[in-house]
């Protein structure tokens, strides 16, 4: 990206943040293979559920 598509402080700005934003979001790719992810253990409930469900009860 050595030339802006843009003229103007303003659009080439936008140009520039949403360049990096894409370089952010290929590098993250690129840190998690494809495929499907492994089943996490479900979290314990929290203080505040447990109270939601006494009271609902």
């Amino acid at each position: 990206m050595r030339h802006c598509r843009y003229r103007g402080l303003a659009k080439t700005h936008v140009q520039h943040v949403l360049t990096a934003a894409e370089t952010n979001i290929v590098r993250l790719s690129e840190c998690f293979p494809p495929g499907p992810t492994p089943a996490s253990p479900p979290r314990p409930p929290s203080h505040f559920q447990r109270l939601c469900q006494r009271l609902t009860t």
